[in-house]
C-alpha cells in the first residue's frame, strides 16, 4: 500500500513539473505580446484612428484584424464601442467571431498544435470578415462621427501619458501574463490528470459524439472569461475534441466582451441576436468542417 502510494505521489509530482514547464515556456512570448498590447492600447491617437476605420468600408477587416490578436483588452474595448454607438452589428460581430482570446498563445507554444494555428487563424478570418459584410448590409444604424476619450475631469490625456511611470506601463502586462500562465498551468495539470485516469473514456464519448462537439465547445466558447478560450484549447492539445471542435469553440469566444457588451441594459434584444449569431456561426462552422475532413479522409 505505502508503495502504490508513493507511485502515485511520484506521478502526481511529474504531472505537475510537465505542466509547470509547459506553462514556463509561454511566459517570455506572452509578455511580449501584452507589453505591445499596452503600448496600443494606451496611445488615444491610435484609438480614434482606429475608431475612424472601423466606421469606414473596411470596418469588418479591420475589426478582425484587431480581434486576431490575443488579449482580451481589445474585445472589451470593441465591446465598449458597441455599446457608445461606434460600430455596426457586423463589424462587433467580426470582432467576436476572429477573436481567439488567449487560445492561440496556448496552441502556439504546444508542438503538437503549432502547425494547426495558421489553418484556425486563416479560416476564422475569411469567416468573420464575410460575416461582418453580410450583416452590416442589415445594419442601417447612424454611428457616432468621432471618438472621444473619457478622462477624469480637467485632466488632459497627454498630460497622463507624460506622467506614466515605468511600473505603471508594465504592470497591467505582468499581472496579465502571470494570471494567463496560472491558467494554462491549472488547465495543464488538471487535464494531464484527467488523461491519465480517464483518457480512454473521454477519448471514446468524444468519438462517439462526433460532430456534436460541435455544439458543446461553441457553448462553452460563449463563457465571458479568459478561462473558456484556455479550456477549449487545452482539450485540443490534450487529444479530447477534434479540430472541428476546437475551431467552432474558438469562433464563440471572446472571452469576457460579452459579459461587458449585456452591461448595456437598453439594448438586451439585439445583445441577444448577437449572442445567438456567434453560437450558431461557431457551431455551423464546427460542423461543416467536421463532414468537408471526414469526406476527404474517405
Amino acid at each position: 500500500m505505502a508503495a502504490q502510494g508513493a507511485i502515485k505521489i511520484k506521478f502526481m509530482w511529474n504531472v505537475v513539473l510537465d505542466s509547470l514547464i509547459d506553462s514556463l515556456i509561454a511566459v517570455p512570448f506572452l509578455l511580449a505580446i501584452y507589453l505591445l498590447i499596452e503600448f496600443l492600447e494606451g496611445n488615444v491617437a491610435a484609438k480614434r484612428k482606429t475608431v475612424k476605420l472601423l466606421n469606414g468600408k473596411c470596418a469588418p477587416l479591420v475589426a478582425c484584424g484587431a480581434g486576431l490578436i490575443p488579449q482580451c483588452g481589445f474585445s472589451v474595448m470593441a465591446a465598449d464601442l458597441y455599446c457608445q454607438n461606434y460600430l455596426k452589428t457586423g463589424t462587433i460581430i467580426a470582432f467576436f467571431v476572429a477573436a481567439s482570446d488567449e487560445a492561440l498563445p496556448i496552441l502556439l507554444t504546444n508542438p503538437q498544435t503549432v502547425g494547426s494555428v495558421w489553418i484556425v487563424v486563416v479560416v476564422k478570418l475569411v469567416y468573420a470578415v464575410a460575416l461582418g459584410y453580410i450583416i452590416n448590409l442589415f445594419d442601417r444604424r447612424p454611428l457616432a462621427a468621432q471618438y472621444e476619450e473619457h478622462t477624469e475631469e480637467g485632466c488632459c490625456h497627454h498630460d497622463m501619458e507624460q506622467h506614466r511611470t515605468f511600473w505603471g506601463f508594465v504592470k497591467h502586462p505582468l499581472l496579465h501574463t502571470l494570471k494567463i500562465f496560472i491558467y494554462i498551468f491549472v488547465i495543464n495539470t488538471v487535464f494531464g490528470l484527467l488523461l491519465h485516469y480517464f483518457g480512454d473514456t473521454i477519448t471514446e464519448f468524444t468519438s462517439k459524439i462526433g460532430f456534436a462537439q460541435s455544439f458543446i465547445t461553441a457553448a462553452v466558447g460563449l463563457i465571458p472569461n479568459c478561462a473558456s478560450s484556455v479550456l477549449i484549447a487545452g482539450m485540443y492539445t490534450g487529444g479530447v475534441i477534434d479540430f472541428s471542435a476546437v475551431l467552432a469553440g474558438l469562433v464563440s469566444n471572446s472571452g469576457i466582451a460579452l459579459a461587458v457588451l449585456f452591461k448595456n441594459k437598453q439594448n438586451i434584444k439585439r445583445n441577444l441576436i448577437i449572442l445567438a449569431v456567434i453560437y450558431v456561426a461557431g457551431a455551423a462552422l464546427g460542423v461543416a468542417s467536421y463532414f468537408v475532413k471526414a469526406a476527404f479522409v474517405a
